[in-house]
């Protein structure tokens, strides 16, 4: 993220970052409406409500695209940032399908499982990360931030249209409410994880910005790869890339699972399945093909991140939201738990 923003926002890519994420905050705000005025359905369900049954399966289908292009996007950032940087001569299939079957395996142990996962690696994640970022704060040059928001507001905005398109996934939860024991905590909880999501985001682009400078930072491909490479302590901690991968690969692993659960579920709601498990085998299939075709190399993906992603995201993630929360009030529909 931080040199697709940079890139458009130059030294002002923090403040990009910070006001990008007002989609998310939006976003839960829309989804978490929605969820307590149908406290037991999912949106392929209220969609059916609101909209009549031929489109709300549409509309619930649209969903199972979203989360799959997702899925299919982060699992082709894994495969590509391993072949760059630490085997270029393994073909990225390889580990597009290791990753998809580590995915299928978590998923068909359901959402619990994945959760429990989630909050087992978290202070694992997060203990290298706050580590790392304060290991490189001694060296940052402020003067690189400077001239403070030299070409208006206008790059900000510009800039954080990418990052805004990821913090708007928090729309997970038109999938996840129901599945929640204290749902009318749901918007003072995803608060809380927003932002958390806004401070070290944040603080990677700033920290990233005052140590390479706006300009290099815009041309490199994986900016907090070279952050952490540059870091050196003494004698005694070098090479601290081991330990970035191993915690990337945590929360890669997580997130592939979680959207594999989304994928598998919504789907066997859309088709009015019993079960979602059958649907596995083919959505393996799917996203190991899609992550491994579908762009032809990595300037190909960037591209599409940085152009063709953020209008494709955000209309699931505020868009149709907002559509569905609008039609609601208007029809005054809603259902009991």
């Amino acid at each position: 993220m931080p040199g697709i923003t940079a890139e458009r926002a130059k030294q002002s890519a923090w403040i990009a970052t910070m006001f990008a994420s007002l989609a998310g905050f939006i976003s839960l705000w829309l989804v978490g409406t929605l969820g307590l005025r149908f406290p037991r359905h999912t949106l392929p369900q209220y969609g059916e409500i609101l909209l009549g049954k031929t489109l709300g399966k549409i509309v619930g289908g649209a969903y199972v695209l979203y989360f799959l292009v997702v899925n299919i996007l982060v699992i082709r950032e894994f495969s590509d940032f391993l072949t760059i940087t630490l085997m270029p001569e393994t073909p990225g299939v390889i580990f597009n399908a290791i990753i998809v079957l580590i995915g299928a395996y978590a998923a068909s142990k359901g959402i619990e499982v994945i959760a429990r996962m989630a909050q087992f690696v978290l202070p694992l994640f997060l203990f290298p990360l706050v580590l790392i970022l304060g290991m490189v704060t001694p060296n940052m040059e402020l003067g690189k931030l400077q001239p403070f928001l030299e070409g208006g507001i206008a790059p900000v905005i510009w800039g954080s249209v990418v990052p805004a398109s990821w913090y708007g996934e928090i729309v997970v939860l038109v999938i996840l409410l129901p599945m929640v024991n204290k749902p009318r905590e749901i918007k003072r909880k995803g608060a809380l994880a927003l932002l958390a999501a806004l401070f070290f985001l944040t603080s990677d682009t700033l920290i990233t910005l005052t140590i390479f400078g706006p300009d290099l930072i815009g041309d490199l491909l994986f900016p907090f790869w070279y952050l952490v490479k540059y870091i050196e302590f003494g004698n005694y901690v070098q090479r601290m890339e081991s330990l970035f991968v191993l915690v990337w690969m945590i929360g890669i692993v997580i997130k592939v699972a979680f959207f594999y659960y989304l994928v598998c579920f919504t789907t066997s709601q859309v088709l009015s399945l019993k079960g979602y498990k059958p649907i596995l085998y083919i959505a393996a299939l799917v996203q190991i093909l899609g992550a491994t075709f579908l762009f032809k190399n990595t300037p190909q993906l960037s591209e599409f991140l940085s152009h063709n992603w953020p209008p494709f995201g955000l209309l699931f993630e505020v868009g149709l939201p907002l559509i569905l929360l609008a039609v609601a009030v208007i029809r005054r529909k809603h259902a009991r738990g």
